[in-house]
């Protein structure tokens, strides 16, 4: 089995495993799938080097912030999965869904108390990074958070990147380099000693794990103390349906992904972000599978092109479009919030930005609506109602809609920081894929973040890019979208 990157590895507690413990566990919170998971891949590397069983410990927390019924849901699709993955493999899933705030901690700090490592994820942002630093109390034996967010490593920057160009530029330069040390497919199948339930038995005895060919997720929603006015989304969580949307992607909006994945009533868009998100699906799945339809290699990569958006993958214009989405864009937001620690805050902005925003936050507004408006999608913006409702329903917007729908509220919210709020609470509320260093790369542009000042300068938005529904509907076919989503 191929070792994981050392630029893939964090050690929390730099000390030797603590060889006379049972097993090596393996705590997962952002990663929920069992392939190309560099994390999954460094507990099994562990517990073969130990000589060692493998425990999986997957909790479901209840007291998350921003926690509905409609994550609830779709984290218990994507576990459901795990489980089925998992049953045919010797290592043990310890799938646990809280009924009481809090309950899954203890549980940790007992699983943590005999195991001879820890392995867990190292995701940047949301509560995760305070919650894997505070482990560290309990955690008493070697402790590693492992990067499996994407192709290249998140934690080996130089730099904050401001421009999407400069990202760019470092990534053709370095990404070759990166794709050497490629996740295994499925880094169970070298697991070689087998897991014995019996040394958790006085455990699971306390603390039920989930026990799927039994588990009612109705029942259990519906009698759980979590907010329910954020519906359960149609879209179905995990890894079944996410490799399902990507093949049908593949088969059927590829081909048009560079010329119609704008266009609201197409369906040419991958839809992946949720998926990607909850981490049920892998960027280095989806990079495979379109490499291997395109019959990309690293010899195609044209190095006179570093730096473009077209022309230094050497592939189709679908190719060179969706990877520049799927890496370029999608990094970005990660290393951003690993480099910088008020990511998520308007101090974060480019100072031109700010600037601009501040000298134009007292303009008079045609139009002011409260949060609770927004939400409602009650406004006189028929396409932006069709969005927030989109949102409220379904749990994600179009692409394009998504950043126009940033941008109005920008315009109608009483100033900018006030804006900035709202955009949160509404994509961290209701956006599957919310909470996410991509999701808050989306709000932040609309702001400012990873452009330039446009001219010429506007009421509101100052030197902020201009986006307007009129030009929207001028661009865009939007009848479908609209008898969809519309009132």
């Amino acid at each position: 089995m191929n070792l994981v990157p050392d630029n893939r590895i964090t050690a929390l507690k730099d000390i030797e495993p603590d060889i006379d413990k049972e097993f090596v566990l393996y705590w997962v919170i952002n990663f929920k799938r069992t392939s190309y998971n560099f994390a999954l891949q460094r507990a099994v590397e562990w517990a073969n080097k130990l000589n060692k069983p493998l425990l999986i410990f997957d909790p479901l927390i209840l007291d998350y912030p921003m926690s509905s019924v409609r994550f609830h849901k779709f984290f218990l699709e994507g576990m459901k999965d795990i489980d089925e993955n998992i049953s045919k493999t010797k290592a043990l899933y310890y799938p646990y869904a809280e009924e009481t705030p809090n309950a899954s901690e203890d549980l940790l700090t007992i699983l943590s108390s005999k195991a001879a490592v820890v392995v867990t994820d190292d995701y940047p942002t949301y509560f995760v990074p305070q919650m894997t630093a505070k482990a560290k109390g309990v955690i008493n034996t070697r402790y590693e958070i492992i990067d499996a967010n994407g192709l290249i490593p998140i934690r080996i920057a130089e730099k904050e990147y401001v421009r999407a160009h400069d990202f760019r530029r470092y990534m053709h330069k370095n990404l070759l380099d990166f794709l050497v040390d490629v996740p295994e497919e499925n880094p169970l199948n070298k697991l070689e000693v087998e897991f014995d339930e019996k040394l958790i038995k006085d455990i699971d005895s306390k603390w039920n794990k989930i026990n799927f060919n039994t588990f009612n997720q109705e029942d259990f929603l519906i009698n759980l103390d979590i907010d329910k006015t954020v519906k359960e989304s149609p879209i179905i969580g995990g890894y079944k349906k996410a490799k399902e949307r990507l093949d049908y992607f593949l088969e059927n909006g590829y081909n048009d992904y560079a010329t119609l994945r704008s266009h609201p009533s197409e369906d040419a868009s991958s839809q992946l972000s949720p998926y990607l998100h909850a981490g049920h699906i892998s960027p280095y799945e989806i990079f495979v599978k379109v490499n291997e339809l395109e019959s990309w290699s690293m010899e195609n990569v044209n190095p006179a092109f570093v730096g473009r958006r077209q022309g230094w993958w050497g592939g189709s214009e679908n190719l060179e479009s969706f990877f520049d989405e799927l890496i370029t864009w999608r990094e970005l937001g990660y290393h951003t919030c690993v480099t910088r620690a008020n990511y998520d805050q308007y101090s974060s902005l480019p100072e031109w930005a700010i600037k601009t925003l501040e000298e134009h936050a007292n303009d008079p507004r045609e139009y002011v609506y409260s949060l609770q408006q927004l939400v409602n999608s009650e406004t006189h913006d028929e396409i932006w109602n069709a969005a927030q409702t989109q949102l409220r329903e379904e749990g994600i917007i179009h692409n394009y809609l998504r950043m126009l729908w940033a941008k109005k509220i920008l315009e109608w919210a009483p100033n900018p920081k006030l804006a900035l709020s709202y955009m949160i609470d509404l994509n961290d509320r209701f956006a599957l894929d919310g909470r996410d260093p991509n999701s808050y790369s989306g709000v932040f542009w609309s702001l400012g973040r990873y452009d330039r000042a446009w001219g010429p300068e506007r009421k509101i938005y100052g030197k902020i890019r201009y986006m307007t529904s009129e030009n929207t509907a001028k661009k865009f076919k939007l009848g479908g979208y609209l008898e969809k989503y519309g009132s």
